[in-house]
């Protein structure tokens, strides 16, 4: 008897078995192309793209034309800003940096913590003394701001593009970005990423995914090269339009790192020790050299850094609280902060000293700028200045205070130890 219907075609088991293990491939690879490249978009459908997401990155070779395609992109945001800096050698010098587009008509740049006069061709608009980060106006464009980089695993190495500036305007150039490391800083609000040593860019270098998003700034710490992230830095960027720009402030005061040996003497686990305190200074009668500062104005004084981070915010006229250790007590002190020493102007040069107090003899010259006034007049690192003008044992606060309080075209005489032989010389102010 014929069967009657139709029959269903028999799949075999060799070929059951092929298709669950092809599938099974396609979902392994799936995941690997998710675990190898976490910075890539996952598409709704995985399978036609997954070849392609296995492919390596671009060697630096292949980044060239990635780089020429991205210009039309980035450098848009990017602005050649011209600037007046101070010198090694005092008075200033011209440069240029990269600056950022984050608003039609505004940029955030990195203008280091040295003096600077000008900014040419753009209005100034703030400037953060703890970071060196400032805000300018800049002629309007209408290219979009970039996007923020999110990173979904910082310890992957990765190629990004860095910013590169001259008198002819901005560059990029592909760098390789080993492994970032989140760490804390004591200037900047939030974690910081440390590269790796031997990636060398200089502070205020702007860096960008390949893909044109913005990563951040370049940014010199203690520690090393970190790269502050663009949310961080275009925070700091937007405060700085809220804050109202007062002269700067100082202390007086000198102060070193807190070694074991210190900290056990003093019973304190952590701080900083003053080593010099101004005697015309806010501190003077207030503080003392071997002091374990502890806190300022409510900030933990950690290291040495984080001192001169919050110290060069402080405004003058300020009043801030300091909380030290001295004698086995905890003291809290007010001190209000002085007007700290303008700027020279431009193309006219400092009297470029180093100095520390050598009580009760005077003040020792531990610096000189190349190309100062006391490069000049042949002072070196060593000579002790006994006194200067009328005032005998000058502390280095007396010695600047002098020297400043000169017309232009005066001169104060002053006595000099270099070794065993005893000098006369004569700074005379430009």
């Amino acid at each position: 008897m014929e069967p009657t219907g139709l029959l269903r075609p028999r799949v075999s088991r060799e070929t059951r078995l092929l298709l669950a293990t092809v599938l099974i491939s396609l979902a392994a690879l799936w995941v690997l192309a998710r675990m190898r490249f976490p910075d890539r978009p996952v598409t709704a459908n995985p399978v036609p793209p997954l070849l392609t997401q296995l492919e390596p990155q671009p060697v630096f070779d292949d980044l060239a034309s990635e780089v020429f395609q991205l210009e039309p992109k980035i450098v848009p945001a990017l602005v050649a800003l011209g600037v007046q800096r101070a010198g090694p050698g005092g008075g200033f010098v011209p440069d240029v940096v990269p600056a950022l587009r984050f608003q039609t008509e505004l940029a955030v740049a990195f203008l280091g913590t040295a003096p600077y006069s000008t900014i040419d061709g753009a209005s100034f608009i703030g400037r953060d003394a703890g970071s060196g980060l400032a805000v300018v106006n800049v002629p309007p464009s209408g290219a979009p701001p970039p996007l923020v980089w999110l990173p979904q695993r910082l310890r992957y190495p990765r190629y990004m593009i860095a910013t590169a500036v001259s008198p002819a305007g901005v560059s990029l150039r592909p760098v390789f970005i080993g492994p970032l490391l989140a760490t804390d800083s004591p200037v900047w609000s939030a974690p910081v990423w440390t590269i790796p040593p031997e990636v060398v860019l200089p502070a205020g270098t702007f860096i960008f995914t390949t893909s044109g998003a913005i990563v951040g700034l370049v940014f010199e710490e203690a520690h090393g090269t970190v790269i502050v992230p663009a949310d961080t830095v275009l925070a700091a960027a937007e405060r700085l339009l809220t804050v109202e720009q007062k002269e700067g402030g100082t202390l007086g005061v000198d102060v070193q790192a807190l070694t074991p040996a210190i900290g056990a003497a003093a019973a304190v686990a952590a701080g900083v020790v003053v080593t010099w305190v101004d005697p015309q200074g806010p501190a003077a009668g207030k503080l003392a050299p071997t002091d374990i500062v502890e806190a300022l104005g409510g900030d933990a004084m950690s290291t040495p850094a984080h001192w001169r981070a919050r110290v060069s915010r402080i405004t003058s006229e300020e009043t801030i609280t300091i909380r030290i250790r001295r004698g086995g007590e905890t003291v809290e002190v007010e001190l209000v902060a002085a007007a700290a020493a303008a700027a020279a102007p431009a193309d006219r040069p400092t009297l470029g000293l180093t100095l520390r107090a050598r009580a009760p003899l005077g003040a020792e010259i531990t610096g000189v700028e190349q190309g100062s006034i006391a490069a000049r007049t042949g002072l070196q690192v060593g000579d002790l200045i006994t006194r200067i003008g009328e005032v005998a044992a000058p502390t280095p606060a007396a010695v600047n205070g002098a020297f400043a309080a000169l017309p232009d075209e005066g001169a104060v005489l002053a006595a000099v130890t270099r070794g065993d032989r005893h000098l006369v010389v004569a700074l005379v102010k430009p």
